[in-house]
Formats: structure tokens, C-alpha cells, sequence
């Protein structure tokens, strides 16, 4: 009886310290959005890890900050598993909660994570960062 209870402690140890060394850390990603020029509506930002269907597929998490009257608009990612991740926003003037398009362009201020220069729709790789510790990033709106 005593073995058993012995093998018993013991597999339940291996199985909690076996669990905590698989855990992975989480971070937290700051967004600053700068170049904001019509004061009013809401900001509506994505961050994803999803390399094939980058910008347009689902997000790991969403984050929506409202348009202050001035200066910057910032949000918050929480709980955000290490790895590869790029962010895309825009600026809701509307309150339809989708970005709106003039033929195939939008027509609502937009921006991405490590992007400064706009040359066509860009991809994950020209977007992602990694994410190995809390990370404070500055997106700039394009409009058109």
C-alpha cells in the first residue's frame, strides 16, 4: 500500500512539473497609432500569426481603442503566446465595425505592424515581428 501511494505521489509530481515545463510565456504587445487625421470613430486592430491568410483571415486576438479629440490612440494585445505575429488596423469613421472599400481600395484610414512604406497589399513576412518579451510598437495610418 505504501508503494502505491508512493508511485502515486510520485507520477502526479512528474505529471505537474512535465505540464509547467511545456508552458509557454505569454506577452503583451502595446500599439501606438500615429498619423490619425479625422478625429472621430474607432480603432479596430488584429493580431495574427496566420502567414496564409494574412491580412484578411481571423486573428488570434482583437483589440479596439476609440479616437481621442488628440494626439495618439493606443491599445493593448494581453496574453499573447512567443512566436511570429504581425498586426493590421484601420479606423472605423463609420461604426460599422468593417472596413470599408472603394472598389478595391479602402476607403477608411489602415495600417500595418513594421510597415513604413506602402507599395501594394503587403504579406506576413514584410509585416511580422517576433515576440519573445513585451513589445511596444508604432503603427502609422495610410490613407487614400
Amino acid at each position: 500500500m505504501k508503494t502505491l501511494f508512493k508511485t502515486t505521489i510520485l507520477i502526479a509530481f512528474m505529471a505537474v512539473t512535465s505540464f509547467n515545463a511545456f508552458a509557454q510565456s505569454k506577452y503583451s504587445v502595446t500599439v501606438t497609432v500615429k498619423g490619425i487625421q479625422q478625429r472621430t470613430g474607432k480603432i479596430l486592430a488584429t493580431i495574427s500569426n496566420d502567414e496564409n491568410n494574412f491580412p484578411q483571415g481571423r486573428g488570434v486576438k482583437s483589440a479596439t481603442a476609440e479616437v481621442t479629440k488628440e494626439g495618439e490612440v493606443s491599445l493593448k494585445f494581453e496574453g499573447i503566446l512567443e512566436g511570429k505575429y504581425a498586426i493590421v488596423l484601420y479606423q472605423d469613421l463609420n461604426g460599422d465595425n468593417k472596413l470599408d472599400m472603394s472598389g478595391q481600395m479602402p476607403a477608411e484610414p489602415f495600417g500595418f505592424s513594421n510597415l513604413t512604406m506602402l507599395m501594394g497589399p503587403p504579406n506576413f513576412e514584410q509585416c511580422a515581428f517576433d515576440l519573445n518579451e513585451n513589445k511596444n510598437i508604432t503603427i502609422s495610418l495610410f490613407s487614400f
